[in-house]
């Protein structure tokens, strides 16, 4: 792994990290809904809603434990340098935070440090999905454990309707979709574009027809998957993605499945879209489920694009099980249709954790209800930007498809 610890951080992402961790955190995870309430009822509780959070110390300490229990899939050798540049950077990063350091004066080690700190002290946990929910107990869940927990009924069957799309080549799957109606799935196009390829026509033919599935399992240890076959393209997107961002194009698409090609397991219910074109808002609390993939290692000459260090040591260290079901919680850190250069108006931002991948994830509310997805993700790295295509205003386009959606 060729990481340059001590050259100059990315400010705006510092920045970002600094921020998140200097906040106040709202008891129960809920940043957003708590607030709104005591300022509805105008009682001066409000500051009984939130509390300073961990100490430095106690970061470090948790970031140590969590540093002891992981084996990534690296030599030995490299694991504990690893692991002690992270920890290093943490403790120096953590200090300047404390000290109110500008941005700009951080190293590369220690804004990846911070990341690892956000990740394990609760502030953007990504936790394992086992048994159709995630531990509650979990040491790094943070302050997420009460609104989970709150809405954990619903919450489960948004679970079980995020799929992982199975491929007969290496890594195994291409990305996370979700059910939008009976034998239907909602994924990217950046997505479909890997399992399958587009005649001058228009015409999508899947590049393994026998063998693309959806498995609505996906979890780490689980002992059986439920898979279904997919069997074509109801609709794509128009533009090709070709591995790039470009917020005109529409990063969605929807693949058919055959509910009938696995008699023992019932189809997945669909989950339910927001209707609001101005939900999500920022600073509104919301989770994402999906399957994180492998990191993509830099072998080259020069330094990597911005972010991309960032991501492959913290995907290497916290996300050496592949493409098993996670959920992260965040928040809104841009609302609907006020991304820049968003011109659309279809995009929003958030701060989850998605380990540098997630493609096809299904991103619910969590300030309200736990039961509306709000979003589907597309692009995004740790505290380097994460972006989702707003649900609400693709309602034109999934109506066809029988999709529901709620006020």
């Amino acid at each position: 792994m060729k990481i340059d610890w001590r050259r100059k951080a990315d400010a705006e992402s510092v920045g970002e990290s600094a921020s998140l961790l200097r906040r106040p955190r709202r008891r129960g995870g809920l940043e957003s809904g708590l607030e709104s309430t005591f300022e509805a009822t105008g009682t001066d509780d409000a500051a009984s809603a939130t509390h300073a959070g961990p100490s430095e110390r106690e970061r470090l300490d948790r970031l140590d434990e969590a540093l002891a229990t992981l084996h990534p899939a690296v030599p030995k050798v490299e694991q504990d340098a690893i692991k002690d540049e992270v920890l290093a950077g943490a403790r120096s990063g953590l200090a300047k935070v404390n000290q109110g350091e500008p941005p700009q004066n951080f190293t590369l080690g220690e804004q990846i440090g911070l990341e690892a700190v956000i990740l394990t002290n609760g502030e953007r946990p990504s936790l394992f999905v086992r048994d159709g929910f995630v531990d509650l107990n979990a040491p790094d869940i943070g302050d997420w454990g009460l609104g989970l927990h709150r809405f954990q009924n619903v919450i489960r069957k948004v679970i079980s309707s995020v799929g992982r799309i199975d491929v007969p080549v290496r890594p195994w799957f291409a990305g996370t979709c979700f059910v939008v109606a009976e034998g239907l799935v909602m994924t990217n196009r950046h997505v479909l574009e890997e399992i399958a390829t587009q005649d001058a026509a228009g015409t999508w033919t899947l590049n393994w027809p026998d063998e693309t599935t959806v498995d609505f399992v996906g979890e780490d240890g689980a002992a059986a998957a439920t898979k279904f076959k997919v069997t074509g393209v109801a609709f794509a997107g128009p533009d090709p993605i070709n591995r790039s961002i470009n917020f005109a194009h529409l990063d969605m698409a929807i693949l058919r499945v055959d509910p009938a090609s696995n008699p023992t397991n019932p189809f997945p219910m669909p989950v339910t879209f927001e209707t609001d074109t101005v939900q999500p808002k920022a600073r509104g609390d919301l989770y994402v489920v999906g399957f994180p993939g492998e990191p993509r290692i830099w072998a080259f000459d020069g330094n990597p694009p911005t972010g991309h260090e960032t991501t492959q040591v913290i995907s290497t260290l916290f996300n050496n099980k592949f493409g098993v079901k996670r959920l992260a919680p965040g928040t809104v850190r841009i609302g609907a249709g006020e991304v820049a250069r968003d011109e659309q108006n279809w995009i929003c931002a958030h701060d989850v954790s998605t380990l540098g991948g997630n493609s096809g994830s299904c991103v619910a509310d969590l300030s309200g209800d736990g039961f509306r997805v709000v979003a589907l993700h597309f692009a995004g790295a740790n505290r380097e930007q994460n972006w989702a295509h707003v649900a609400a205003r693709l309602r034109d386009k999934l109506s066809n498809f029988s999709a529901t959606f709620v006020p």
